[in-house]
């Protein structure tokens, strides 16, 4: 990695460690609700991914190991309590899975929410391209870079008071994390052979209404005895868009 420096993060509340992981276009500001409850009980760290939010933006390729080695560093360097619970969102939710893969001893619990559970590149490909034209524009047309430079000249709200979902940490996100990112995580089609080399009390959350092949490819396999599968009454956003249903999930799962 060419910048050995550490991710953006907050701390916040006292008691057990729980280090959350936000998704694609996003930051750690997603968070917000949901750490306004768990820092009541809880020690809350969020960390803005390498190349999104406030984190250092290197050029380099944003692969799984780019991505593990600056948030393990960021944990050593903040002296993070072990071992810790690890809650990932959508692309953070892969992330999460292949830290846990890496770093067994350092998490107690894995919480994976509405992580994107594709087999392989061309499932991906096909479903996004099937999604909406906002898809093909931003991340397959040729005119791509043009979007993009486009859309950061569009006055945005980047303050304090801006939702968990908004367009400021979408257009913050540097070229090479976010093609990096796209490319070797969520494309990766590793979701499945990931899980199956962890043994860490895992908890996987499908949003009843996300994208349908997430549970067609679930129910296609049989999950390790150390899995346990939950459906929400949400899209993709269980963490924001029904956020009291989410702290439910993971209170609960906290206590066993």
């Amino acid at each position: 990695m060419a910048a050995k420096k550490v991710l953006y993060a907050t701390i916040r509340g006292r008691g057990e460690p729980i280090v959350l992981l936000h998704g694609f276009l996003s930051s750690s500001h997603y968070f917000k609700p949901l750490v306004q409850r768990l820092e009541k009980t809880h020690q809350v760290i969020t960390l803005d991914l390498l190349g999104f939010g406030k984190s250092p933006k290197p050029h380099i390729s944003y692969t799984f190991e780019d991505h593990i080695e600056a948030i393990h560093r960021t944990l050593v360097y903040y002296k993070i309590k072990t071992p810790f619970t690890l809650i990932g969102h959508s692309m953070g939710a892969l992330i999460a899975l292949r830290y846990a893969t890496l770093h067994p001893d350092q998490i107690v619990r894995l919480q994976l929410f509405n992580a994107p559970m594709f087999t392989d590149v061309n499932q991906m490909i096909k479903t996004h391209k099937s999604s909406g034209t906002h898809y093909q524009s931003l991340l397959y047309s040729r005119l791509r870079e043009g979007y993009w430079s486009a859309l950061k000249l569009v006055p945005h709200n980047a303050t304090s008071r801006r939702p968990p979902i908004n367009f400021a940490d979408t257009v913050r996100v540097s070229r090479h994390a976010r093609e990096g990112s796209y490319k070797n995580i969520i494309a990766s089609g590793e979701f499945f052979s990931d899980l199956r080399k962890t043994a860490v009390e895992t908890l996987i959350v499908v949003g009843k209404y996300d994208r349908i092949v997430y549970q067609e490819n679930l129910q296609r396999r049989s999950l390790p005895s150390n899995v346990t599968l939950l459906m929400a009454e949400s899209g993709h956003h269980t963490l924001v868009k029904t956020v009291d249903d989410a702290e439910h999930m993971i209170r609960q799962y906290l206590a066993n």
